[in-house]
């Protein structure tokens, strides 16, 4: 007989197995957009950031995409439009498509509670916290605080562990608002939840991530942290104002801030993840049965977040994410088939406003070059 770990690592490999599909990359993925890279490089220009990224999804094809600006502020070295973009909390759409994997195959339910999943935090957290679902973790409906001291852990451990550990921390104290009555966005929730997550699949969030959703994708070059390799320019690296003054940085949320906020990909990558989204939207979904997209994609009554998303009244999907030292943005329009990506490797608010000229850029460049054509 084999040993009790040999045995236990066997029954990982079944599940991630059970859970991986066929990848289904992007039938279409061009070169960077000339005359698109034109009008990104104004908004560049305007806000003066490091560099901008975008691109445009019709369909499950990306239509055009471009990269302008650089690697690094003191640097002259290029972007390019297959360089990785840290996401922040885009990740979260992300995490909850896992759990949605993992509730297909009956791993978890999304009725299941904290303390159901997880009944050895009994006694260590506030009771209240032991009924919440993880349909309600995900929709931010918790009452779960935003954030706690992410660095706080015990570092000596695997990032699994030290997210496990963090958990009492988070869990505290009673729930800020009674579960189910109250939107708050939690960082902390989405911890939670990925938790929730590794213990019914019985492997850590970011194996369940390549394994059961980048490599089902095609997404090759997705991972986690800051891009690159430390104190290289292979790729871009992270920027803050400092005095006025671009200050760059390979800085990153903790590691056991996973679930909520570290993802980076490539824009084609990216984009394979807004398509799979867009077409579920449409109930055209793959990966995942239609039912699955329409429970991430439908808030409770009464609230407008659910699974990762922001949910508009028309049915658009929209998130945005940020690191402090980068800025990216996700809006999936499923009435007109098309999503929009953008991104900036500076954070805060001059990040902010120029992603979102970006997006502009990029929706009235869509309608003028290929909507209706």
């Amino acid at each position: 007989m084999l040993p009790l770990r040999a045995r236990h690592l066997l029954s990982i490999a079944a599940v991630l197995a059970a859970l991986t599909v066929r990848a289904w990359p992007l039938s279409a993925q061009p070169k960077a957009d000339a005359k698109l890279a034109e009008k990104l490089a104004a908004v560049r220009d305007a806000h003066k950031v490091p560099a901008v990224f975008g691109a445009i999804i019709e369909g499950e094809n990306v239509v055009t995409l471009a990269a302008v600006g650089v690697r690094k502020a003191d640097q002259k070295e290029p972007v390019t439009a297959d360089d990785l973009i840290h996401l922040g909390s885009d990740t979260k759409a992300m995490t909850a498509t896992v759990i949605a994997l993992l509730v297909e195959k009956k791993k978890l339910k999304w009725t299941s509670t904290i303390g159901q999943v997880l009944p050895g935090l009994k006694g260590k957290i506030h009771a209240d916290y032991l009924d919440v679902t993880v349909a309600q973790l995900l929709a931010h409906e918790g009452g779960v605080v935003p954030n706690v001291d992410w660095w706080s852990g015990p570092r000596n451990q695997p990032t699994r562990a030290q997210r496990m550990a963090l958990l009492p921390v988070i869990l505290k104290d009673a729930p800020v608002d009674k579960p189910g009555t109250k939107y708050v966005y939690s960082n902390a929730s989405f911890v939670v939840a990925g938790a929730m997550a590794e213990e019914a699949a019985g492997a850590p969030w970011e194996e369940l991530m390549t394994t059961t959703l980048f490599k089902p994708l095609g997404m090759a070059h997705a991972g986690f942290g800051a891009p690159g390799k430390k104190g290289g320019l292979d790729q871009p690296w992270g920027h803050k104002f400092v005095a006025d003054k671009l200050d760059p940085s390979q800085g990153d949320n903790a590691p056991v801030l996973g679930p909520a906020g570290t993802v980076h990909a490539s824009l084609t990558d990216w984009a394979k993840f807004a398509a799979l989204h867009l077409q579920g939207s449409q109930g055209k979904g793959k990966l995942l049965k239609p039912e699955s997209f329409t429970q991430l994609h439908t808030p409770t009554k009464g609230f407008g977040y659910s699974g990762g998303w922001i949910v508009g009244q028309d049915g658009n999907l929209a998130h945005d994410g940020s690191n402090t030292l980068w800025y990216a943005r996700i809006r999936i329009r499923p009435k007109q088939n098309v999503a929009v990506l953008a991104a900036t490797n500076l954070g805060g608010d001059e990040g902010r406003k120029a992603v979102a000229e970006a997006e502009k850029v990029l929706s009235q460049y869509y309608r003028d070059q290929f909507e209706n054509k």
